[in-house]
């Protein structure tokens, strides 16, 4: 997985105030393996092209990925200008949707669409895609 997520155009980790904060994309390994934070990666429509056919999606899209560690902190509410389908890579990612909690499982998803209050809450390790429909 590090091989492909460093062919991603920019990288992040997520503050413990959930503001992201730019670092060297060679460098998401050390921060994966610190377990500290929740790492971003952006820029990755090629390399997961195969989920969004999967998904059905068509449309122009943005492919963001997020390794959580157990309890790491990320994005406080929001919500996002576009539709956004969230797929589970690997473990179980949690998720609060306008006040409904979602458990995803590993090889699921769901569907948020444009200006729904979200926010993950990471209770398990996960890598999940964030698939952003333009």
């Amino acid at each position: 997985m590090l091989e492909t997520l460093h062919k991603g155009s920019k990288a992040y980790y997520i503050d413990d105030q959930g503001r992201d904060h730019l670092i060297p994309i060679f460098s998401i390994g050390k921060h994966i393996a610190e377990e500290r934070h929740v790492v971003k990666v952006e820029g990755l429509e090629d390399c997961f092209e195969d989920v969004a056919k999967k998904l059905g999606i068509k449309d122009n899209h943005s492919i963001h990925c997020y390794v959580s560690p157990p309890f790491g902190i990320s994005f406080p509410e929001h919500s996002d200008p576009i539709d956004v389908f969230i797929y589970v890579m690997q473990g179980t990612k949690t998720m609060m949707v306008k006040e409904e909690l979602f458990i995803i499982e590993e090889g699921h998803h769901i569907f948020i669409p444009a200006g729904t209050p979200h926010r993950a809450t990471n209770v398990e390790p996960s890598i999940m895609l964030s698939i952003g429909i333009e």
